[in-house]
């Protein structure tokens, strides 16, 4: 079975009260990479994943792991 990574970045993105525009004009990438990452589509680099955690103000554990892992 493949593991691929999963996210939790729409739920957080919505926890906080952003628009995707709002989120991707905070960490620097359009609003379809934003789309990309939150249907899981698209693996960011680390120094995005950082950036979103920062944003979203949680842990990069929190956001991201990998499926099927506890």
């Amino acid at each position: 079975m493949k593991h691929g990574v999963r996210n939790s970045i729409k739920e957080m993105r919505k926890e906080k009260g952003f628009t995707q525009d709002q989120l991707a004009e905070k960490i620097l990438v359009t609003r379809q990479t934003i789309i990309a990452i939150e249907k899981q589509r698209y693996e960011p680099s680390i120094g995005t994943a950082i950036k979103l955690a920062t944003v979203l103000d949680c842990s990069l554990d929190s956001l991201f792991w990998i499926e099927g892992e506890e």
